[in-house]
């Protein structure tokens, strides 16, 4: 019996550790709330913490670029574009362009699942493990510098732009300071890289294009960017999505990140109880008023950028120094931004031999980027 119990506990103290390793951030906002929840008593009060707007559009948007995905268009795309490649820095230069301009209509993290998965396997035969380091380092930072400029291009932007109301003009001259900068140093950036011969030809199978789901996919994605921009009535939008996926393929339905969403849930929770924290709000005001955009930047490289802007936007109505803040506090750790992540578990799975040597060719880049584009907010 005592064995048995001692079986279990393993068992359940493996599966609790493997789910934080996987779902760290969902874990870290779901105790957040939960502590939360001892200073101030659940109620009915706590549904109007939720910004159902956010939850609705980005819903849309993650199924409906999962459509996309689905339909063949990216993995053709992908495909012919890296067959112009010669060797390592062409190679580079196409994956981390492509993953930088494409970040800016796809999200960050859809731009990673897509092109990371080509780039490890162009670079599995005659590339060395620290040059393959060196491409997937720039291209997640591409990804996070590229979605940047876009109110989809990322969750925290969608969030910023929803909650904030930015007009379109003043978010795009807002942010494209930062995103020229972080676009010129990676193009030098990539000049590191030294040119080695590399074959590109094999990109992968042979992908059938979906011509009838991609045209319908295209358009539910234009009516989910224009529920973004408040032209369309996003509850209507998420009622016309959702009911696709349920007439055409169920099984996209799947492929949403759902803990995305939960952990945004949990974060609108706990950061609604903070504001209701007469202490906690005076010191989280009194602390963004002194440097919005460094308190911000250094608050994602702990919390990472998507819950630093929830938190706090609650607590400025400096909406560009946020927007600056979170875009450039997305260099840094691995956590500082979540896409970052997907790049790391990607390459960990194929080669996890290199995981070190990722880490540290990671961490140095994102160092660098993260000083210059500061660098760059003071004076611009």
């Amino acid at each position: 019996m005592k064995l048995h119990c001692m079986t279990s506990f393993k068992a359940t103290s493996n599966c609790i550790k493997r789910l934080f390793l996987r779902e760290t951030v969902l874990c870290i906002a779901v105790l957040a709330a939960i502590i939360s929840m001892l200073f101030v008593t659940p109620s009915i009060v706590y549904i109007g913490y939720i910004d159902w707007k956010v939850l609705s559009c980005l819903l849309c948007l993650m199924a409906v670029v999962a459509g996309l995905r689905a339909s063949g268009a990216f993995d053709i795309l992908a495909s012919s574009i890296l067959r112009f490649a010669g060797n390592t820095r062409s190679l580079a230069a196409i994956l981390i362009g492509t993953t930088f301009f494409v970040a800016m209509g796809i999200t960050n993290d859809v731009a990673l699942i897509t092109f990371v998965p080509f780039a490890l396997l162009l670079m599995r035969d005659g590339v060395s493990s620290r040059t393959r380091a060196h491409i997937i380092a720039l291209q997640t930072i591409a990804a996070n510098i590229g979605s940047a400029l876009t109110p989809i291009g990322n969750p925290q932007n969608l969030y910023l732009f929803s909650y904030y109301h930015i007009t379109p003009s003043t978010f795009f001259f807002g942010i494209l300071p930062i995103v020229l900068s972080g676009g010129v140093l990676l193009a030098l950036s990539i000049l590191k890289i030294k040119q080695r011969p590399v074959y590109a030809g094999h990109a992968g199978p042979n992908f059938s294009l979906k011509k009838k789901r991609l045209v319908l996919f295209i358009a539910l994605f234009i009516i989910s960017v224009l529920a973004v921009f408040r032209v369309l009535d996003y509850r209507l939008v998420t009622f016309l999505v959702i009911g696709a996926l349920l007439l055409l393929d169920r099984e996209l339905i799947k492929s949403i990140d759902y803990s995305l969403l939960f952990t945004f849930t949990a974060f609108f929770i706990f950061i609604g109880n903070m504001q209701r924290l007469e202490t906690v709000q005076s010191c989280l005001t009194r602390l963004v008023s002194l440097n919005t955009v460094l308190v911000s930047a250094l608050a994602s490289q702990i919390i990472s950028n998507v819950p630093a802007a929830i938190l706090l936007s609650r607590f400025t109505d400096n909406a560009i120094g946020l927007l600056r803040g979170v875009s450039i506090g997305g260099m840094g750790t691995l956590i500082a931004s979540l896409a970052s992540v997907i790049s790391y578990k990607f390459l960990s799975h194929e080669h996890p031999d290199e995981v070190w040597q990722y880490l540290v060719i990671f961490t140095k880049w994102n160092i660098l980027f993260f000083v210059v584009l500061y660098a760059v907010n003071l004076i611009v």
